[in-house]
């Protein structure tokens, strides 16, 4: 005979069904903890966040930021800016982790040339004793955590060249960093890239003409800019000598001289500031050469140090 006995029951529930209930709360569980696992695998290692921002810098006093990251530059957002000025890429790298990380090669990610997409990785500018705008140009930086490191990139020195190469449509940018133990690159967002189109010259929207003196001191500066460290406190990285070497030739003509004239009064003037002036000669080949550049673009000679037309 075949007896069948009632099934196990505990609170008036059958065992059998406790078991699976606690077997899947038990599974649930596990898929909880390993998807925290997974998270904190990913906050604790090294993320960041890339932002581009167009800015101008004046050495030695400022530097305009706009931080929105839009470009170009508003010219409502612009005060009187000096003559001596550069047009730079903030490139800023955030660490949000709570691990240190170590990003190398700030670059821009360049779009639209030949349907393909590559980095470039332009001359950086030194800046010290600007607080968080100060900036650095290591290739190779350590990022504690929650902070940040900031480049200035010189992208007027590409941008030419990449317009040359690029459709009608012109280019786009993408602050681009590397970070040690990541397969990719980190890129600033893309709904905020930087669309540079044919025939740009200038990251300030409006601006029409720049005073000669100001595409003059620019490359000068570009030629002899060297860190603090190397020229001693106060100089903010580039000798002021060699600006105030470049007005006192600049105003030595009513016109713009050949350039076999500029490049012998440019050396007599170095001498009146007691001023070596080996080299003088390639940084006056240089400067007109930028000058050729900007053909179309300036301001008359003898407007020097005037301010740059903007339209309305």
């Amino acid at each position: 005979m075949y007896f069948a006995s009632e099934t196990p029951k505990l609170f008036g529930v059958q065992v059998a069904v406790l078991a699976l209930v606690i077997a899947a709360f038990g599974f649930v569980v596990s898929l909880i903890a390993l998807g925290w696992q997974i998270s904190k695998h990913i906050l604790d290692g090294g993320r960041v966040k890339v932002y581009l921002n167009p800015a101008i810098l004046e050495p030695n006093f400022r530097l305009i930021t706009n931080r929105n990251g839009k470009w170009p530059i508003s010219t409502k957002d612009l005060d009187h800016v000096k003559p001596e000025n550069l047009e730079v890429a903030q490139l800023v790298v955030e660490n949000p982790g709570r691990t240190a990380v170590t990003v190398y090669t700030p670059s821009l990610a360049v779009y639209g040339v030949r349907n393909q997409e590559y980095t470039i990785a332009p001359r950086m500018f030194n800046l010290e004793k600007f607080g968080s705008d100060s900036a650095s140009t290591e290739n190779v930086v350590r990022i504690n955590p929650y902070d940040r490191a900031t480049f200035l990139l010189d992208y007027w020195s590409i941008v030419p060249r990449v317009l040359s190469e690029a459709g009608s449509s012109g280019i786009r940018l993408r602050g681009n960093v590397s970070v040690a133990g990541r397969r990719r690159s980190r890129k600033s967002k893309r709904r905020l890239q930087w669309r540079i189109p044919q025939g740009s010259w200038t990251s300030v929207e409006g601006l029409d003409y720049l005073s000669p003196f100001t595409v003059m001191w620019r490359e000068l500066y570009k030629l002899t800019s060297r860190p603090e460290s190397e020229v001693g406190e106060g100089t903010g990285g580039h000798s002021l000598m060699h600006g105030g070497i470049l007005i006192h030739t600049v105003l030595a003509f009513q016109e713009r001289p050949s350039l076999d004239d500029f490049t012998e009064q440019f050396r007599r003037s170095a001498q009146e500031f007691e001023v070596s002036s080996a080299g003088f000669a390639f940084y006056a080949s240089r400067m007109y050469e930028a000058l050729d550049r900007y053909s179309g673009h300036l301001e008359p000679w003898s407007n020097f140090p005037g301010n740059s037309s903007r339209g309305e």
